[in-house]
């Protein structure tokens, strides 16, 4: 078999009200360049990029992925490079156990077929918003429990997609724990009702109720707590702002904009300024592809 090429983009999921439940693909990747080795022959390893991982983590996932398709795969060597910032809030597990996901593929006789993939992407993750946005890009809505994997793929919205990544540590074990075991059945409503609207609005492509849509009660207001300025961003108005939102389970902010994203990055940059934390602002475009395969190129 010859080498090939797998990527998968970034994502942002838990959108708003849309708490475990609705994602975007982002257009930042992490790339694996995968060839298979003889037999006898020990996997080999390396990384690089931007946001190349220090340690196995991240592997760990890929090969997740590889083995839930292909339990018995070959030796193989992989070049993972990485420009995904990682531990915020932006979907790095995700793309890897896709990428893995999609490699297992290329190494069997008859893979399933893509909604399986997808299902096993989302079960692997855990999490189908964010899991789905690495597999097929674009705006996800989607649900995963006993009845199994119900999800809707919609285009990306016609908005421009700004991500500003604080320079704090927040793992994403902390972000859940941060989270109530149980909720005011207002609160419970308030989610619910926005929530349905979310995906109601994704699917038109209305982005003009997309700030009411932001105003969740089930994660942001107490991840809040561990993110300095946060509270501040949420509350921002600005004519450009769509919406804005923690992505994920932060400490990362996505704000969607209707034009000028570089000047309301920079508005957001501010923000965490002014309560003591620096930031980078990120300006990708929206992902209209989710995992790509490139055959025939060696690693």
């Amino acid at each position: 078999m010859s080498g090939f090429i797998v990527s998968a983009p970034a994502s942002s999921a838990n959108l708003g009200s849309g708490f475990d439940s609705v994602g975007i693909g982002i257009e930042i990747r992490m790339t694996a360049r995968v060839r298979v080795l003889d037999p006898g022959a020990t996997s080999s390893w390396t990384y690089s990029g931007l946001h190349a991982p220090t340690h196995d983590g991240v592997r760990g996932c890929v090969e997740a992925g590889i083995v839930r398709i292909a339990p018995a795969a070959p030796a193989l060597a992989v070049e993972l490079q990485n420009d995904i910032p990682l531990g915020a809030g932006l979907g790095s597990s995700a793309a890897a156990f896709a990428i893995g996901v999609a490699i297992g593929a290329r190494l069997v006789e008859g893979p399933p077929d893509d909604d399986l993939l997808a299902h096993a992407v989302a079960e692997l993750e855990g999490h189908p918003d964010n899991a789905l946005a690495a597999w097929y890009g674009g705006s996800i809505v989607a649900a995963l429990g006993d009845d199994g994997l119900i999800a809707l793929r919609f285009p990306p919205l016609d908005a421009i997609p700004v991500v500003v990544v604080p320079e704090i540590v927040l793992p994403t074990s902390d972000a859940r724990a941060l989270l109530p075991r149980a909720y005011k059945r207002a609160d419970a409503v308030h989610n619910i009702q926005r929530a349905a609207v979310l995906g109601a609005a994704i699917a038109s492509g209305r982005l003009d109720v997309l700030r009411a849509t932001a105003r969740d009660r089930i994660h942001q207001p107490y991840r809040a707590n561990a993110i300095p300025g946060l509270r501040a961003i949420l509350a921002l108005d600005d004519a450009d702002i769509v919406a804005v939102m923690l992505s994920g389970a932060g400490p990362a902010v996505l704000a969607l904009a209707r034009r000028d994203g570089a000047r309301i990055g920079a508005l957001i940059a501010e923000t965490f300024a002014r309560a003591g934390v620096r930031s980078q602002v990120l300006i990708p475009s929206l992902a209209r592809q989710g995992i790509a395969v490139r055959l025939g190129e060696a690693a």
